[in-house]
């Protein structure tokens, strides 16, 4: 108890005992005086430059202890999330509570930096949230002050900290005992470490140490699949994480809120990896700590759609709570085989849990086919909201390992990803046929004379577009070249260290956003100095203050230039005479047959039928399929603008 205690006594910070001292009328001063001395200086004749930086200090001062340097930080990072995602979608934010002990556990680990920031804005209601967050990141320059900053909560993880062993190690007997040559087992290794091979037909295979005998023998906990001799490794230090517990305990008895990734590392999979046992004991070791606290767990789904690019979009599902029972607390209380037994139940209905707010895909191919197949089902001229688009790709992505084997299943499958390749071949998106196909085609009920003219008024409006884009584009050009070089950099460094990632993409985002932390007011300083340099102060004052409106409607200029382009596309086989869009839509309307006689036949749309909140689709969508259609109505222009949902 005396060791609870201490533990939760933590020394005040310097900023927050000044804040205390600097009394609330001194601040107010603070800040006349800063505006006098810039009227002053002003009046004297001094440069603008001068009379600014004096009264900005001033206000910097008040600033830094008056201001919630959390919540400055935060709304920063919020600031970069809202560039970054074109579209940020959040479904079940009312199941959060407004105050109370709560865990976050968000999944799937897609993207290292930006996973939190974004499950900070879905809650951002709840201020107090810290995640867990790797040591290794902590030690980062920025990354570490931001996570500091936002109230994190630092992790060492054993893989972070390994180190190359000596010489090399032979795997005999069976397969538990390890010899070396060229080791130095005494000094490198102590029990309950980790020996991983890191070469040959047993690379990534690993046990923990049991016993050390020698410089050259020692014996693991588990045998290995394979014996093998000569091979490299690495020694995975056996590390206490009491500590990392009892703080995450006091943040929950506080009525705190905790944000951890119960996968471990991030990673670019499509499929969940497995979770670890970390989030179960934080949350039934702090209600077992103070009889009474009830810990709910929300399993929040971060889904990615091209996430690692610049203005993609994002949706967040936040499922409904998971608490312990008080059974599970007992078992917990007892130790030993029952509190592993707790554990696993718990860590059981959280894996359920997450998988209700994430779809899981076998790969990058088979995810497609299921958003394919959504679009395919759908059956209406108007968009569908983020949370009927998760909930229909989720219902596909739930029930598909079921019916995966049935041949009619995979013969729908290799259709569906025939007419995707015949969309991207001709280069239009799958709504723009849907439009056609549901016939809204001004430029086939108006004739071929519209159809020039809205050639010719769009190829305008897009070179006006691009020519109002050029500043802006120029003036970031070095940003682009060099974040995509440093990410695609880092990216490829990740996944020749990671056993579980595949090419390194959730670092994509993360280093794109780091490097426009620093380079993006770089360039805009160098930018402002050339302007001074060559065009004098006030063209350089203009410059720096008004720039960065310029860079916004480059942003909004190149979103519909792309628009614009991808109706072209669709419009100039038409105007040619090709019949492109004859096929495409004949074959999206063979194609869609198919997936209904498919969803019907093996009931694949239960999950809708069965989900309150997706009834209302589920009913609207089996009454439009009612509908007959005909085979020879088909339109052959596909000007739509507005963007695939």
């Amino acid at each position: 108890e005396k060791e609870t205690k201490a533990a939760e006594e933590k020394p005040r910070s310097p900023l927050k005992i000044g804040r205390d001292r600097f009394p609330i009328g001194a601040g107010v001063w603070l800040i006349w005086v800063g505006i006098g001395l810039n009227a002053t200086l002003s009046s004297l004749g001094y440069h603008w430059i001068v009379a600014q930086s004096i009264s900005l200090t001033f206000f910097g001062i008040w600033g830094v202890y008056n201001a919630d340097l959390s919540a400055v930080v935060r709304r920063a990072m919020f600031a970069l999330v809202e560039v970054f995602f074109k579209h940020f979608d959040v479904a079940g934010a009312a199941r959060v509570p407004e105050e109370g002990a709560v865990i976050f556990a968000c999944a799937p680990h897609n993207s290292q930096f930006v996973d939190g920031l974004c499950v900070m804005k879905a809650v951002q209601h709840r201020k107090d949230v810290g995640f867990l967050v790797a040591g290794s990141s902590m030690r980062k320059k920025v990354v570490g002050d931001i996570a500091k900053a936002l109230n994190c909560i630092g992790v060492e993880r054993p893989q972070d900290l390994a180190k190359k062993g000596s010489g090399t190690i032979s795997i005999s007997g069976d397969g538990t005992k390890v010899t070396g040559s060229g080791t130095k087992f005494l000094t490198e290794t102590k029990l309950k470490d980790i020996i991983k091979i890191t070469e040959g037909k047993l690379k990534n295979a690993g046990a923990r140490v049991s016993e050390v005998i020698s410089d050259t023998e020692l014996v693991l906990k588990a045998p290995l699949k394979d014996l093998a001799s000569g091979m490299k490794y690495k020694v995975v230090p056996y590390l206490d994480q009491s500590h990392v517990f009892q703080n995450v305990f006091k943040r929950l008895r506080k009525g705190g809120a905790v944000g951890i990734f119960p996968e471990g590392g991030s990673h670019d999979r499509t499929s969940l990896l497995p979770l670890k046992a970390g989030i179960s004991i934080m949350s039934l070791g702090a209600m077992a700590s103070q009889s009474g606290l009830k810990v709910k767990i929300l399993p929040l789904g971060l889904n990615y759609f091209k996430g690692h690019q610049f203005r993609s979009r994002v949706f967040i599902d936040i499922g409904s709570p998971i608490i312990p029972t008080d059974e599970q607390v007992e078992m917990y209380k007892k130790g030993g085989d029952a509190k592993r037994q707790a554990c696993d139940k718990l860590l059981g209905s959280i894996m359920a849990g997450i998988k209700g707010v994430t779809i899981q895909a076998e790969n990058y191919e088979t995810l497609q086919f299921f958003r394919a197949m959504r679009r395919l089902y759908w059956h209406g001229k108007r968009r569908m909201t983020p949370m009927e688009r998760f909930g229909l790709t989720s219902a596909f992505a739930r029930e598909y390992p079921k019916v995966k084997d049935k041949p009619q299943v995979q013969a729908v499958y290799k259709k569906v990803q025939e007419y995707r390749a015949m969309l991207k071949n001709f280069a239009v998106s799958d709504y723009r046929v849907q439009k056609a196909d549901l016939g809204d085609d001004e430029g086939m009920m108006l004739g071929k004379e519209f159809l020039v003219g809205l050639v010719l008024y769009r190829v305008v409006v897009l070179a006006a577009y691009l020519i109002a884009a050029i500043p802006g584009s120029l003036a970031a050009a070095p940003y682009f070249i060099i974040s995509n070089y440093v990410s695609e950099k880092k990216a490829k460094e990740a996944a020749a260290r990671s056993s579980v990632k595949i090419a390194g993409r959730d670092l994509l985002a993360t280093w794109k956003l780091l490097v426009a932390m620093a380079l993006v007011p770089a360039l805009h300083v160098v930018y402002t100095f050339l302007f001074w340099l060559f065009l004098g102060e006030t063209a350089s004052i203009v410059y720096f203050f008004f720039m960065p409106f310029v860079c916004l409607l480059t942003v909004l200029s190149y979103e519909v230039s792309q628009k614009l382009y991808m109706s072209l596309m669709a419009l100039i086989p038409q105007l040619m005479g090709s019949g492109s869009g004859v096929t495409v839509v004949a074959k999206r309307r063979e194609v869609k047959n198919e997936v209904m006689k498919v969803i019907k036949e093996f009931d694949w749309d239960k999950s809708l039928r069965d989900n309150d909140e997706m009834k209302h689709l589920y009913k609207q969508i089996s009454q439009s399929h009612l509908e007959p259609m005909e085979d020879d109505d088909i339109d052959t222009c596909l000007p739509g603008l507005s963007s695939d949902d």
